[in-house]
C-alpha cells in the first residue's frame, strides 16, 4: 500500500510536463554572495568573519531529504551541533554558544524564558537563503554570544507579471517494512509577480509526517520527536517603489505545527535499551503539542541618498510566538513539580520593535573608501510560561530595550579593510509580583516581590581583511556578544524566598572572541572549468559568568561558571569537471569551565558536541540530471566519569553522557524536463540502527531514542 501512495503521488504530477523550453540553471556564486546580516551589505570575504552561506539551490537540494530547518543547519554549517531529531533546540548551539535566529532580521529567540524552538520557526520552502555569522556578535543586540543566523524569505525576482512553482513531495519512513502509518507528504505552493511599482510574492506550505521509526521498524518514541506531525507555513511579502530610490515592503509569516499520535512514550533504559513507541493514548487533559503559531512581521522603508552619500532603512517589526509542550505525568515518588499535579506548561512570547539605520558611504580619497552604519534599535518583548490549566510557572515579564550603535569599515585600495564598532544596549526587565508554583503541595507557599531589573552593556568588535590575492584572503577578528540568558528558567522560576530578585545577578553573560581565519579560490587550479574553494578559522570565547546548562533535580539550571570554548573549523569545495564535484568540511571544539579556581572542568554537551566531519560528492551524468551523496560522522566524546546513582547503580549525571561515532549517508538525485522536475532523497541510506548524539550526551531514561531508519521521498516541482 505504501509502495502505491509513493507511485501514485509522481503519477498525479505527470500530466503537468510541458515540453520545449529546459528550465533555467540556478547559477550560484558564494564567493560573490552578498551578506546583509551584517547590516553594512558586503560578500563574505571582506567581513573580516567567518560566514556561510545556505543558498537558494542547497535548500531546494537538502530539503528533499530534509525538510527541517535543524536538521538543515545541523548538516551544512561547519560549527553548528548536529540536528536531534526532536523539536527541542536545546543543544542547538553554534561554536559552544548560544545563537540569535533571525528571521529577516527579526529575533527569534525568547531571552526571558527560552522555548527552543528558535529554528523551528519556518518552512525552508519560504527561504531564500540562510546566513551564518559566526562568533560572539552584538549588532543585533543580546543573545548571539555564539553567532547569528539569519533566515532571509523568498523575494520576486522576476519581471514578468505572474509565474510560480507547485510541488508535492511523499515520503515514507519504512519502505521495506510494513510498519503502519509511516508515509507523509508535502504540499507547496508559491505564487510571484512584477506589476510595475507593485510585486508580491505569496507562498504556502502544508505537510505531514509519518510516525518515525528506527532501522529495525520500531517505533521511536513520539515525546518531542518529530513524527505524526502537522505543519502550516504561509509567507506574504509585498512591495511598492515610490521611486528608483525609495520603496516600502510589507512581510508577513505564518508557520505553526502540532502532532497528533496515536502513540506514546514506553520503556527506555540509558545505555541499554532504547525508549520506544506504543499504541496508547494520551492523558484526556493533554492537549498536542507544538508550535501553535509563530507570527512574524515587519513594514520596512528603504530609501537611497536621502542625503548626500547616506541611505535610510527603517522598519517595524512584530512577532507573536505560542509553544505548547508535552504532558507531564507528576509522579510523587520521583521530582515533583506544579504543586505535586500533573500539567502541560507552554511560553508564550509578544516581541515589537523598531530598527532605524543609515549607511553613509563617504569617499575618503580616490584609494580610500568609508562606510558608516549607526542608528537606533528599540524592542519591547514580554514572555511567560503559563500551564494550560492557567497556573503560571513563570509571570509575565516585559523587557524594554533601547540600543544605539555605530559600525565603521574603511576600505584601502580596494584590499585592506579594517572594521570597527559599538552597541551600548539599556535593558530594563519588569518582573511583578507574584507566587512561586511549588513543587509539592505540602511546601510552605512563596510570594516573591517585584521589581525593574536593570541591564546595561556596551560592546565592541574591530577585524581586519586583506583580500588582494583570491589564493589567500585572510582575516582576524576581536569581537563581543551579551545575553541575559534564560532569565526566567532558574532565577525567577525557583525564587526560595520573597525578595529572591534582589539577589539577582544582573550582569549579562558577556563573551569575549578571537578569531583567525582565511577564504582562498583557486580558479582552474586542474584545469578548465575547475575551482577549489577553501574556508578555515581558529577561534577563542572566553566568557567571566558562563550559560552552560546543568541538571539539579531533574531540572535545567544555568551554570554561571566562567568558561572558555576554543576549536577551528576547515572546509573546502572542489569542482573538478563539469560533471563531478565534491566538498567536506571538519570542526572540532572544546569547552572547559572554572572551578574551585581550575580549569580542568568541561562543559556540558548540551554546550559542546563531539567533532563533525561532512562530505558531499555530486556528480551530473547529463546537463538535466544529478546524483548527490551527503555524508556525516560524529566524533566521540568522552569528558566525564560515571557516577553512584539511586540503588548505587552507576550512570552519568545528566547531560554529561558518554557519545559514541555516528556516520550517516544521505542521496539526492534530480531529473530535469522542462518546467517539470522530479527528484528522490533518501535519509539513512543504508539504514543504520542509532541513537542520535543529544539522546546519548543527555543521559535520560526518556530521551534515550534511535535515530530514523531509512525514509525515501519522492518530489515534483511544475515551474511556470
Amino acid at each position: 500500500m505504501k509502495k502505491q501512495v509513493l507511485v501514485l503521488g509522481l503519477t498525479l504530477l505527470s500530466p503537468m510536463l510541458a515540453s520545449g523550453q529546459e528550465a533555467k540553471k540556478e547559477q550560484d556564486n558564494l564567493s560573490e554572495a552578498v551578506v546583509v546580516a551584517t547590516r553594512i551589505p558586503e560578500v563574505k570575504q571582506n567581513s573580516a568573519t567567518s560566514i556561510n552561506i545556505i543558498t537558494s539551490k542547497e535548500l531546494q537540494d537538502i530539503s528533499r531529504f530534509l525538510p527541517d530547518m535543524p536538521s538543515i543547519i545541523g548538516y551544512l554549517v561547519p560549527g553548528a551541533a548536529p540536528a536531534s531529531n526532536v523539536v527541542n533546540e536545546r543543544t542547538n548551539t553554534l561554536r559552544g554558544r548560544s545563537v540569535l535566529v533571525l528571521i529577516d532580521g527579526i529575533p527569534q529567540s525568547t531571552p526571558l524564558r527560552l522555548s527552543s524552538r528558535d529554528l523551528r520557526s519556518i518552512d525552508p520552502a519560504a527561504v531564500e537563503r540562510v546566513e551564518i555569522i559566526k562568533g560572539a556578535t552584538a549588532i543585533y543586540g543580546n543573545g548571539a554570544n555564539g553567532g547569528i543566523i539569519n533566515i532571509v524569505t523568498k523575494k520576486n525576482a522576476a519581471h514578468k507579471s505572474i509565474g510560480g512553482e507547485t510541488s508535492l513531495a511523499v515520503s515514507d519512513h519504512a519502505l521495506h517494512n510494513n510498519t503502519p502509518n509511516t508515509h507523509g507528504y508535502r504540499v507547496n505552493q508559491q505564487l510571484y509577480g512584477d506589476l510595475g511599482k507593485f510585486t508580491y510574492l505569496v507562498n504556502a506550505s502544508l505537510a505531514q509526517t509519518g510516525s518515525s521509526v528506527d532501522a529495525d521498524g520500531q517505533y521511536l518514541s513520539p515525546r518531542q520527536g518529530l513524527g505524526d506531525t502537522r505543519a502550516h507555513n504561509a509567507l506574504v511579502k509585498l512591495g511598492y517603489s515610490f521611486s528608483d530610490k525609495t520603496s516600502l515592503e510589507l512581510m508577513y509569516n505564518l508557520y505553526k505545527s502540532k502532532q497528533n499520535s496515536l502513540l506514546i512514550a514506553s520503556g527506555g533504559k540509558y545505555l541499554e535499551s532504547p525508549r520506544i513507541g506504543v499504541r496508547g493514548e494520551q492523558p484526556k487533559e493533554a492537549i498536542p503539542e507544538g508550535v501553535d503559531y509563530n507570527h512574524n512581521a515587519y513594514l520596512k522603508l528603504t530609501s537611497r541618498d536621502i542625503f548626500k552619500y547616506t541611505n535610510l532603512e527603517a522598519s517595524l517589526q512584530a512577532r507573536s510566538l505560542k509553544v505548547v509542550y508535552d504532558y507531564r505525568t507528576v509522579n510523587p515518588q520521583k521530582n515533583s513539580r506544579w504543586e505535586g499535579k500533573s500539567g502541560q506548561a507552554t511560553i508564550v512570547s509578544d516581541q515589537v520593535g523598531l530598527r532605524t539605520q543609515f549607511l553613509s558611504r563617504i569617499p575618503l580619497s580616490e584609494n580610500i573608501a568609508s562606510q558608516f552604519l549607526y542608528g537606533v534599535d528599540f524592542t519591547i518583548d514580554r514572555t511567560s510560561q503559563p500551564l494550560v490549566d492557567g497556573r503560571y510557572w513563570v509571570p509575565e515579564m516585559t523587557a524594554y530595550n533601547p540600543a544605539l550603535f555605530l559600525q565603521s569599515k574603511i576600505t584601502f585600495a580596494n584590499h585592506l579593510n579594517i572594521k570597527g564598532g559599538l552597541r551600548y544596549d539599556n535593558i530594563t526587565v519588569k518582573v511583578p509580583t507574584y507566587n512561586v508554583l511549588v513543587n509539592k503541595s505540602t511546601d510552605a507557599p512563596i510570594r516573591v516581590t517585584g521589581k525593574n531589573l536593570l541591564y546595561n552593556n556596551l560592546s565592541f568588535n574591530v577585524g581586519l581583511s586583506y583580500n588582494r590575492y583570491e589564493a589567500f584572503q585572510p582575516f582576524i577578528a576581536y569581537s563581543e556578544g551579551f545575553a541575559i540568558y534564560d532569565l526566567g528558567r532558574g532565577a525567577v522560576r525557583d525564587a526560595k524566598t520573597s525578595d529572591a530578585l534582589n539577589n539577582i545577578e544582573t550582569e549579562p553573560v558577556r563573551t569575549h572572541n578571537y578569531e583567525a581565519g582565511f577564504y582562498s579560490n583557486f580558479k582552474n587550479f586542474i584545469g578548465e572549468n575547475t575551482s577549489l574553494e577553501l574556508q578555515g578559522a581558529a577561534f577563542y570565547t572566553y566568557a567571566a559568568l558562563g550559560s552552560d546548562l546543568i541538571s539539579r533535580n531533574g531540572f535545567w539550571v544555568v551554570d554561571r561558571s566562567p568558561q572558555k570554548v576554543y576549536g577551528f573549523e576547515l572546509s573546502a569545495n572542489a569542482t573538478l569537471s563539469k560533471k563531478l564535484q565534491l566538498g567536506t568540511a571538519f570542526t572540532w571544539f572544546e569547552g572547559q569551565k572554572q572551578e574551585n579556581g581550575s580549569w580542568d572542568h568541561y562543559m556540558s554537551g548540551l554546550s559542546i558536541p563531539p567533532a563533525k566531519l561532512t562530505a558531499s560528492l555530486t556528480y551530473r551524468p547529463t546537463k538535466n540530471t544529478f546524483l548527490r551523496l551527503h555524508l556525516i560522522n560524529t566524533g566521540s566524546r568522552d569528558r566525564f566519569e560515571m557516577k553512584a546513582g539511586k540503588n548505587g547503580v552507576r550512570t552519568y549525571d545528566e547531560g554529561e553522557g558518554r557519545v559514541e561515532p555516528v556516520t550517516l549517508v544521505n542521496l539526492n538525485a534530480g531529473l530535469n524536463l522542462g518546467k517539470m522536475t522530479y527528484g528522490i532523497g533518501v535519509e539513512n541510506l543504508f539504514n543504520n540502527n542509532y541513537y542520535t548524539v543529544q539522546s546519548q550526551l543527555i543521559a535520560r531514561d526518556a530521551e534515550y531514542v534511535r535515530g530514523n531508519g531509512r525514509i525515501v521521498t519522492l518530489s515534483g516541482t511544475y515551474r511556470f
